[in-house]
């Protein structure tokens, strides 16, 4: 069997040659891929197959099964196209639509970079095209029956912008679907927090709405550059997610235009029948704004953004392809049919070419005749056909055999035009180099055959085990080979924790212990037993007083330790010559609070009383990090940033943003602008 981790391309696996390894995640693997067939056709493509260790997993498998059979009836300009599903060396695989681009998050994030945010045109007709998408998914007839679709995983990593423009729905590996081996129990909650549903994350039944749901929220943090619901953790993001308390885009960026902010909040209602009735009524309502409100829709054009924000990443794709198709080239000589390969490549009626009985060797075309070449033997020509076998399957036998003969014939010619044998090439590349492969004279020489080392990993607490940066497995202990005397890294990590070891393996059977570090406990002194509280008050020699209590200011802060959380302290300033300030604070941060008081100087007492003087009024601006909503004596000033005009005098502002709430004074004076800015991150 081929190996599945080999960094060598081009490999052969099943019916494509793999060309460029994409990506690696937890359970399965990311290719390029090409398949070949008559008169030069090539077809590019996407392989994703489950890594080794998932191989055996049962249930992972089926939901890769699921994935494939879900996947393959949807045929749409904005969903990811799935061509084929198999087995190839005792891996199952998906080949699918390979689209050069990337993904919403990496633009996000590309574009956050370098200052070139998309457009809110932009942002909008991103929504409009993946919602096409996804509607065609809900509402997919299969032999006249509904396929009952919904994705479930809709975030800005499963939506890709190609370097054309085109946008694309992808990865439907936990979608639901009426005709899956595997069902979801109610009460189960899959994908990513920050995107779900409030009925999602309540683990409840589904339909499409859930997603439009999620499209919602990744148009709204689109518009404003801020995350909508995502907490310090799972937990508080869920919770976020089941308040769905969502403040209009406009708020947090004044240029979103209202019409544009009714559209997102209906789709982000918290009761799904109150949002759009699916995602085609959501992207007509979001078309009537484009087509009303953007004066060159053609002008939002996403392939000239694409192609400035990734003009780098683009030009190295330039630079690859074209390196590939002169290695696709190669190997196209080496197929039967070509008049390379009728010389070079042994068929059914032939002998091998042999150097020994276990290895063998192939002339390099171009290259002196005394070049040779060892081939994996996993690879390499048995000559021999069955007597029974058709012309057809000899020809399809050959065709594998010329293909494992292409590999060998790339890895000899990066070996010649390195300069042969008097240049060894690193120990770590290929099977052999053909420095090691030839002797003196140029002919191959047989290879010394590695012993495999098998040991078994005992990780204790172990919630994942990797080897050489490859998962093999999610328990505290398991079992790994490799080549005798090789040194492999071993990681092993539970949540935070984790501890890396490095073995050479020269003993079969051996155990390896890793020991991942225990949590750090506090002691009990470290731990307080509430919030502290800072209550800053000016001026400096002021009296303070909390439910009572006399407090002593040092530089204006007083400090309380240990207080209870949720407790309402009643906190009274007064200095000579200022008017006593009274008021009432509830302690919601769980580590650190702040007040504030600034008492205002007495009125001269001379002063005409009978004149009454009716004050300009002034005007306050409020500011927060990330956003906060903002209350005054009572009323709701909505969320930052606030801009407003308020009667001259003294105000005790109230800022909350989810369980964080800190209050403020502001004196607002006649004719002039008071600014207050407040940071809400978690302290």
């Amino acid at each position: 069997m081929a190996s599945a981790t080999a960094n060598n391309f081009p490999q052969a696996f099943g019916r494509y040659i793999l060309t460029q390894k994409i990506a690696i995640g937890g359970m399965a693997e990311i290719f390029r891929a090409k398949s070949l067939g008559a008169e030069g056709f090539e077809k590019v493509v996407v392989i994703k197959r489950i890594l080794p260790h998932f191989s055996e997993d049962e249930g992972f498998v089926t939901m890769f099964k699921d994935e494939a059979r879900v996947a393959a009836h949807l045929s749409h300009a904005n969903v990811v196209q799935i061509f084929d599903f198999d087995e190839a060396d005792g891996l199952f695989y998906i080949a699918m639509e390979y689209v050069e681009g990337e993904d919403l998050k990496r633009v996000l994030d590309q574009g956050a970079k370098k200052g070139q945010p998309l457009s809110i045109a932009q942002a909008v007709h991103i929504i409009i095209e993946a919602a096409l998408g996804l509607h065609y998914a809900h509402t997919r007839l299969v032999d006249g029956e509904p396929l009952h679709v919904v994705h479930r995983d809709v975030s800005p990593h499963n939506i890709m912008i190609s370097f054309s423009g085109e946008v694309k729905i992808m990865d439907f590996g936990i979608a639901k679907a009426a005709s899956r081996s595997t069902k979801t129990r109610v009460g189960t909650v899959k994908g990513k927090c920050a995107y779900m549903s409030p009925e999602q994350a309540r683990g409840k039944p589904l339909d499409g709405r859930s997603d439009l749901f999620a499209l919602g929220v990744c148009l709204w943090e689109m518009l404003t550059g801020k995350r909508l619901f995502v907490g310090e953790s799972d937990f508080e993001t869920l919770n976020n997610v089941l308040k769905a308390e969502v403040p209009a885009p406009s708020n947090l960026n004044p240029d979103v235009p209202k019409e544009l902010d009714a559209i997102v909040l209906k789709a982000l209602a918290r009761d799904r029948d109150n949002r759009q009735a699916d995602c085609a009524a959501f992207a007509a309502e979001l078309r009537r704004w484009y087509y009303a409100n953007v004066a060159e829709p053609d002008g939002a054009s996403l392939k000239s953004y694409m192609e400035t924000l990734f003009a780098d990443e683009i030009a190295r794709l330039r630079t690859d392809v074209a390196a590939e198709a002169v290695m696709m080239e190669q190997v196209r000589k080496s197929l039967p049919g070509s008049n390379s390969a009728q010389r070079r490549v042994p068929t059914g009626s032939q002998p091998a070419a042999r150097g020994t009985s276990d290895e063998h060797t192939l002339a390099v075309d171009g290259a002196p005749s005394e070049q040779t070449m060892a081939l994996p033997d996993d690879l390499a020509p048995t000559g021999r056909v069955e007597p029974h076998m058709t012309s057809r399957a000899r020809t399809h036998t050959g065709w594998y055999v010329g293909l494992g003969l292409a590999v060998a014939v790339l890895i000899a010619i990066a070996v010649i035009a390195s300069g042969g044998s008097s240049k060894q090439a690193p120990a770590d590349r290929g099977n052999a180099s053909a420095a090691r492969a030839a002797g003196a004279d140029g002919v191959a020489k047989p290879r010394p055959q590695r012993r495999r080392i098998g040991i078994h990993i005992h990780a204790p607490g172990a919630q994942q085990i990797l080897a050489d940066d490859n998962p093999i497995c999610t328990e505290p202990e398991c079992d790994f080979s490799a080549d005798e005397g090789k040194t492999v890294k071993i990681l092993a990590r539970a949540g935070e924790r984790m501890k890396i070891v490095y073995h050479k393996l020269n003993r079969d059977g051996e155990t390896i212990d890793v020991a991942i570090p225990e949590p750090i406990t506090p002691t009990a002194a470290a731990i307080p037993n509430g919030p502290v509280v800072i209550v800053h008050v000016e001026p400096a020699q002021a009296t303070v007083t909390v439910n009572e209590k006399v407090l002593t200011l040092n530089q204006s802060n007083a400090k309380l330790a240990d207080v209870q959380l949720g407790a309402t302290l009643h906190v009274e300033a007064k200095a000579e010559g200022y008017r006593t300030e009274r008021q009432d604070f509830v302690v919601r941060n769980p580590q650190l609070e702040t007040f504030v008081l600034s008492l205002e100087k007495e009125k001269d007492k001379h002063a005409d009383a009978s004149r009454v003087v009716v004050a300009e009024p002034g005007k306050i601006v409020v500011t927060a990090q990330p956003w906060a909503k903002v209350s005054a004596r009572g009323k709701d000033l909505g969320l930052t940033p606030v801009k407003t005009d308020l009667p001259a005098g003294k105000y005790a502002l109230t800022l909350t943003k989810g369980e964080t709430t800190k209050n403020v004074s502001v004196v607002v004076k006649p004719g002039q602008t008071a600014t207050v800015n407040v940071d809400m991150r978690a302290q």
